[in-house]
């Protein structure tokens, strides 16, 4: 589905015919990206060279499905960021164009087939998903088009940013937040039992592994697993799973899971018994407007954003946010502001030029910026973010559900409190499956 501006169109239902030949054309893709055969096989993103030429941005969102909240606020954030920041550069005018990729690996790959082949993008705004990020950014990058993705999913992600050189997130990766989380319910807390639920595939594996392998190289138990399939539309089951007996659940889910999570925690007695402590997406604003108070509150966060930070920058974004939505920003909305100041950032420094993809990317990689979240520039060794994390708390702020910032952990290294030897290690067996704690 195009999203081309604000004009929206519904895709049709595809005849099996047409099922047969787009999963051939995936099939074909995945060769070609596996292969690298750039410019012959898979075409080549074309080049900007009149002097009021468009830069020409391909984004990629599940606007449909169960993620169509958080893939619709990414959106949100990155059409604010470029009317804060510019829509255009030195008479270039900066043209999205958004994809449906419908929370679905193949489509995200045909999806960004369109826009580098046909459409001839000069930059991708990658995936929301983890799955789909790794399916689509050695296909974007092997053609010499830069992306900029949400989420560090997978070594082999950061390595084809290092083969590539085209490639990076400007957003974060699951270590960074999730031993923050770890450090702070040992250490501060003193709680000793953890229990950890998460989405069963490559994200939720990463962000429940780093905190389980932080908490117990400090001391702690993970008195259980808890792993709910992605399209899994009732949680509720998966809640009564919870020991009684621990001392605290940490939880990563998104979208409506998370929201009924958060209901469903209350309804079965378990909120202000058993302390919550939250991964990034789970209580951001794509969930809590979702959730009837008082469920939700009182519930901790980890993140690298709360939208209640009283910091300008944030307080600036979102009431501008929420003045023009209706609503106060989700992380994933001030991910997509995030992207725009980065783009915008680094076609000033090229003055609208973007003939080099090369160069466009290590602009966009050098740009050091102060995000409504706080500090962030790119770390040489995982191209993804240093940058502060908070834990932050749910609260009802005027009769909304607001994560408000506790505590703030400066510049944490992508690696966050593991050692990087540690974290390699874990990040490899996490992305594959294989959670390093059983």
């Amino acid at each position: 589905m195009r999203y081309s501006g604000i004009a929206r169109k519904s895709r049709m239902p595809r005849k099996s015919g047409i099922a047969r030949t787009r999963r051939r054309a995936v099939i074909a893709l995945v060769a070609c990206a596996s292969l690298a055969l750039v410019a012959a096989a898979c075409g080549k993103g074309a080049a900007s060279g009149g002097p009021h030429s468009p830069v020409k941005v391909g984004y990629l969102l599940p606007l449909t499905g169960p993620t169509a909240a958080n893939g619709q606020d990414e959106e949100r954030g990155f059409k604010l960021g470029l009317q804060q920041f510019g829509q255009s550069v030195d008479g270039h005018p900066i043209q999205p164009t958004y994809l449906d990729t419908q929370s679905s690996p193949s489509v995200a790959l045909s999806d960004a087939r369109q826009l580098v082949s046909q459409d001839h993008v000069q930059v991708v705004e990658g995936p929301l998903l983890a799955n789909q990020i790794e399916a689509v950014a050695p296909y974007v990058m092997a053609n010499r088009v830069p992306e900029d993705d949400l989420f560090l999913a997978s070594p082999t992600q950061m390595d084809d940013y290092k083969k590539y050189g085209m490639g990076f997130t400007s957003g974060w990766d699951s270590a960074q937040v999730a031993t923050a989380g770890a450090k702070w319910a040992y250490g501060t807390q003193h709680w000793k039992h953890a229990v950890v639920i998460g989405d069963d595939y490559a994200f939720g594996w990463e962000m429940g592994g780093d905190f389980a392998k932080e908490f117990k190289n400090l001391g702690g138990t993970v008195d259980k697993s808890i792993w709910i399939p992605l399209d899994t539309v009732d949680v509720a089951s998966y809640v009564s799973e919870i020991p009684k007996n621990t001392q605290v659940v940490y939880v990563e889910l998104l979208g409506s899971q998370a929201s009924d999570f958060l209901t469903d925690y209350k309804s079965y007695g378990l909120q202000g018994k058993i302390p919550l402590l939250a991964s990034t997406t789970t209580t951001d604003q794509s969930a809590l407007p979702s959730v009837k108070p008082p469920a939700g509150e009182g519930a901790y966060t980890v993140s690298q954003y709360c939208d209640d930070n009283p910091a300008k920058a944030n307080q600036a974004f979102a009431n501008a946010y929420h003045k023009a939505y209706g609503t106060y920003p989700a992380y994933y909305s001030e991910a997509g502001y995030t992207k725009a100041e980065i783009l915008v950032a680094a076609l000033k420094s090229l003055h609208g030029n973007v003939t080099d993809g090369a160069a466009l990317a290590k602009a966009m990689k050098s740009v050091s910026i102060s995000a409504p979240r706080g500090p962030v520039q790119i770390s040489p060794d995982s191209s993804s973010p240093v940058q502060d994390t908070y834990i932050c708390k749910v609260e009802n702020v005027g009769g909304t559900l607001r994560n408000v910032p506790v505590t703030t952990d400066k510049n944490v290294q992508p690696w966050g409190y593991l050692s990087k030897p540690a974290w390699a290690s874990a990040f490899k067996t996490e992305s594959a499956g294989e959670p390093p704690w059983g």
